[in-house]
């Protein structure tokens, strides 16, 4: 996951290296910016970003700033082009995104697939290959705020004691049903912690570009503008941006620096959307395996039911409700498994794995359903 920290640089470096140069622009960015001090570093042993091209976008947008800079450009063609190559970056970043969710997408049907051979002979956990997406859907994801997950994991914790006392000794529920009731007050425990902050989180955001944009159209604006209001970590961030601007008082770094901000904002934006709208379409697969399952016990139930009142009749009708029964509680436990992957790669998918915990109850509603219906 990208911190904050490492955009905020980037934009540091754009802002500063027309009028400042490249040497002084790479130092105030590497304050913040483990990459930028990596080059920081390696720019004292080569002497020249040339050497540094390849390796990163951030050593192709030091050496090609250079460029412009060396050759005395003018300071505003210089720092149009610069933010001509940062948004192109900040395009490709976004295309990954929406790749790397789409491969999740089409990675998660596969998995499904492959969860309903259970019925074959499969293992039943294989449906928990969905975690395995993960790192794929965090390496690209932006942190927008720090979560407290200690709390709501004990919260999480005690309603899974709940749930496993309640459904085993006092509903003396079957085996299957008691994961799936303890699975389930798990969730319901750890969201009763966690959406609070995710509530917070989500009016904090939604009123952010507003902000930011009234914060930083001040500083052209109004005699006394007021920096932004630290809600996010954005907001935070953006601070010592707004605090450049404001110091240096000229119209063309205060015009800089807003369309700097401006595409940063529209870069964030733009995650956030495509996160909310992919995510949704991972749990497809799980989905179609319920209705699968649930049409497969529909055909089932009649043949297990004559079978028992029969059961008198013959060692080969004691077998078949023997055999229907185990593939019953194969197929129950592989949509335990992909129900709770599936929920917290999609959660994990629209913004973080909390959302994904908290959605298990929904995710696990179905499967008791079908489990009470059988």
């Amino acid at each position: 996951m990208t911190s904050i920290k490492e955009y905020i640089a980037d934009l540091i470096f754009v802002i500063k290296a027309p009028d400042d140069g490249t040497d002084l622009a790479v130092s105030e960015a590497s304050r913040l910016s483990r990459s930028w001090f990596k080059i920081s570093m390696l720019l004292n042993v080569v002497t020249t970003p040339w050497l540094l091209r390849r390796g990163g976008y951030r050593r192709e947008l030091l050496a090609y700033a250079h460029s412009f800079v060396a050759s005395g450009t003018d300071p505003d063609v210089a720092f149009m082009a610069i933010l001509n190559k940062l948004n192109n970056v900040l395009s490709s970043r976004l295309q990954w995104v929406n790749a790397s969710l789409t491969a999740v997408i089409v990675l998660s049907i596969m998995t499904g697939v492959l969860a309903f051979l259970t019925i074959l002979g499969a293992p039943p956990i294989v449906g928990l290959i969905n975690l395995l997406y993960i790192p794929l859907i965090h390496y690209y994801q932006v942190e927008l705020v720090k979560y407290d997950y200690a709390k709501p994991m004990i919260s999480g914790l005690a309603g899974l004691g709940i749930g496993l006392v309640a459904s085993s000794l006092l509903l003396r529920l079957p085996g299957l049903m008691t994961a799936a009731v303890s699975i389930i007050t798990f969730g319901i425990g750890f969201a009763a912690l966690y959406m609070p902050q995710f509530i917070r989180f989500v009016r904090d955001y939604t009123g952010m570009y507003g902000r930011v944009s009234k914060s930083f159209g001040e500083l052209l604006l109004v005699h006394d503008p007021k920096p932004p209001v630290p809600r996010t970590l954005v907001e935070r961030e953006l601070v010592q941006l707004w605090d450049y601007a404001y110091s240096r008082g000229s119209r063309d770094v205060v015009e800089r620096v807003n369309m700097v901000v401006d595409s940063f904002m529209n870069f964030i934006g733009q995650v956030v959307r495509s996160g909310f709208l992919y995510g949704p379409f991972i749990a497809v697969s799980y989905a179609l395996m319920l209705a699968l399952v649930a049409m497969l016990l529909a055909l089932h139930a009649p043949a297990l039911a004559s079978s028992a009142v029969s059961s008198a009749s013959g060692i080969s009708s004691a077998a078949s409700i023997i055999s229907g029964l185990a593939n019953t509680n194969a197929l129950f436990t592989m949509l335990i498994a992909l129900g709770a992957s599936t929920s917290v790669i999609v959660g994990k998918a629209m913004h973080s794995i909390g959302l994904g915990v908290s959605l298990i109850p929904i995710f696990m509603a179905p499967i008791i359903a079908l489990m009470g219906w059988l």
